[in-house]
């Protein structure tokens, strides 16, 4: 098992004030930036300013859809060069996007996939220590050392749940039925759609967040559930309740992973490894 990167996550943007997401530093096309490390997302995305800056070559690309469902026109980039800390990587199949307005007052220029940063290499984003790592190894070698690093978590080795380029696993809310859910580091709430939890009762329906796009997304909430994934339990306190979410119709945000550690890889065979804080499920 080798360490191929190491460097920290931060919350922090240019202009002082928290962010929900993890956040690294990166040089991209040598100019160093704040980036967003997203797991829902299937795709590396760049602002069309920073796109401007380093002189990237850009096509007209399709139109994309963004969390609250808005469309957003979009240019092709092809790969582009990042470095993160001292190890040199490609971002292949690059998108260029307007800037969100709040990426702007935060010095943010884009938004990483971590899952596809490394062809081979497993990607460790560790929200106990914030620090994001590139290690070289097998399942077992892996498993072992992030054992090693946080012992007081227990370790979850879970099937990857479709095909889509993102990280989606199984789950359910407690008393729901099983479904594929989106472990989403660049997601401010735990949401899940209301079909999928139908006896739920949400408060009255609010702005929860916003899309790249800018447009809103909106939802109400329910206090103190519980998510079930791979036998053990995690606490809820405020789940989001929405309607029409695009599949997968769940998915855990950065209301619930802080204090886990996400590990996964590109290649879609490999099983994504969570370290959670969390006691056995109860019957029932």
């Amino acid at each position: 098992m080798q360490v191929l990167a190491r460097l920290p996550i931060t919350f922090t943007g240019a202009d002082g004030a928290r962010v929900h997401a993890p956040l690294v530093a990166g040089a991209v096309g040598g100019a160093v930036t704040r980036l967003v490390l997203d797991t829902g997302s299937d795709t590396h995305l760049l602002t069309r300013e920073l796109a401007d800056r380093i002189g990237l070559h850009l096509a007209e690309g399709e139109e994309g859809v963004d969390h609250a469902g808005n469309r957003m026109p979009s240019w092709s980039a092809g790969t582009v060069p990042m470095r993160l800390a001292e190890t040199d990587l490609e971002l292949r199949d690059t998108v260029v996007i307007p800037a969100p307005a709040p990426f702007v007052a935060s010095g943010i220029s884009g938004i990483v996939s971590p899952q596809r940063l490394h062809p081979d290499a497993w990607t460790v984003i560790d929200l106990v220590d914030d620090e994001l790592l590139l290690v070289d190894g097998d399942v077992a070698s892996i498993a072992a050392w992030t054992s090693e690093r946080h012992p007081e978590l227990t370790l979850l080795a879970l099937d990857q749940a479709d095909d889509a380029g993102v990280v989606v696993i199984r789950a359910a809310i407690r008393p729901f039925a099983e479904m594929p859910v989106l472990v989403n580091t660049g997601g401010r709430h735990t949401e899940f759609d209301a079909v999928a939890v139908p006896a739920l009762v949400a408060s009255a329906s609010e702005r929860i967040g916003g899309g790249v796009s800018g447009a809103d997304v909106v939802g109400g909430f329910v206090t103190d559930q519980t998510l079930i994934v791979g036998g053990v339990e995690l606490a809820v306190p405020r789940l989001a309740v929405r309607d029409g979410m695009h599949p997968p119709h769940g998915m855990v945000g950065m209301d619930v992973l802080p204090g886990s550690v996400v590990i996964c890889a590109a290649d879609r065979s490999r099983p994504v490894l969570w370290q959670v804080p969390v006691r056995p499920s109860s019957p029932g």
